[in-house]
């Protein structure tokens, strides 16, 4: 169901099954799939495509330019999953590469005014709570917390279960299940998200002794990790490691 007042590019793809609400614009070759509902005065642009189930608040804009100096590619976008919430006033840039649009995965909640910049890549089941910005290129992993308000710097990557708490300010990367607090701090495990997240108690025990590890041993945290990767580890101990060993443009985040 489109309303009347709302403007439909022709070039547009609208499932029958979507709602469009008053006053949204869909403007270019948009892909909107079924059981889609944009509220009223969403805007949508460019080679944005859209799964089933989202809902789109009053004022969201995707897929618009990148907030970025220079010439890029008109033909990049956004391509956003399943049953996800995007509240009101929140943004999603198109990416400036062509070929890697910007990505958002499935059961994500964007609370109002939250910023996901160009290129960025966004896992499923993410909270960003209101006015959470993350800054172009970056990767968040799943089940990732980003309170408010909280900035992520260009190219950082988050791990997995992690959580960004309120007033933080990250320029470095983040470790799985780590808890970030302060500019740049780890503070501890997000043991209460593992517990959740349903890793048993064994699994718990073994990252909390790679954490002590590669934290609190008083090694620079690659060496510590190379050993570590020598070993025997649970899948998440191991994500833990392989996290730190990857290349990095921003390097891992240190403890308080």
């Amino acid at each position: 169901m489109i309303h009347p007042t709302a403007i439909v590019d022709s070039r547009a793809e609208i499932d029958a099954a979507a709602v469009i609400g008053p006053y949204c614009i869909v403007d270019g070759p948009v892909r909107v799939g079924p059981r889609n509902e944009l509220m009223a005065h969403c805007y949508l642009t460019g080679n944005t495509q859209i799964g089933a189930e989202n809902t789109i608040g009053p004022h969201a804009c995707i897929g618009t330019a990148p907030q970025s100096i220079g010439e890029f590619p008109l033909d990049t976008g956004v391509v956003i999953g399943e049953r996800n919430v995007i509240r009101e006033f929140s943004t999603i840039h198109r990416s400036i590469t062509a070929g890697a649009p910007t990505v958002l995965g499935d059961e994500n909640f964007i609370m109002s005014g939250g910023h996901v910049a160009h290129d960025c890549a966004v896992g499923s089941g993410c909270i960003l709570t209101n006015g959470a910005f993350v800054s172009g290129h970056c990767v968040i992993g799943d089940r990732v917390n980003i309170s408010s308000p909280v900035g992520v710097h260009q190219f950082v990557r988050i791990g997995r279960l992690a959580i960004l708490s309120a007033g933080s300010g990250v320029g470095m990367d983040v470790p799985p299940f780590m808890l970030v607090e302060g500019r740049n701090t780890v503070r501890g495990l997000n043991v209460i998200g593992m517990r959740r997240a349903g890793i048993d108690t064994g699994s718990r025990a073994e990252v909390k002794r790679v954490y002590r590890a590669i934290y609190l041993s008083g090694r620079n945290i690659r060496d510590a990790a190379q050993e570590l990767a020598r070993e025997e580890l649970c899948p998440e101990a191991r994500e833990i490691v392989d996290f730190c060993l990857a290349e990095s443009r921003r390097g891992i985040m240190p403890h308080a």
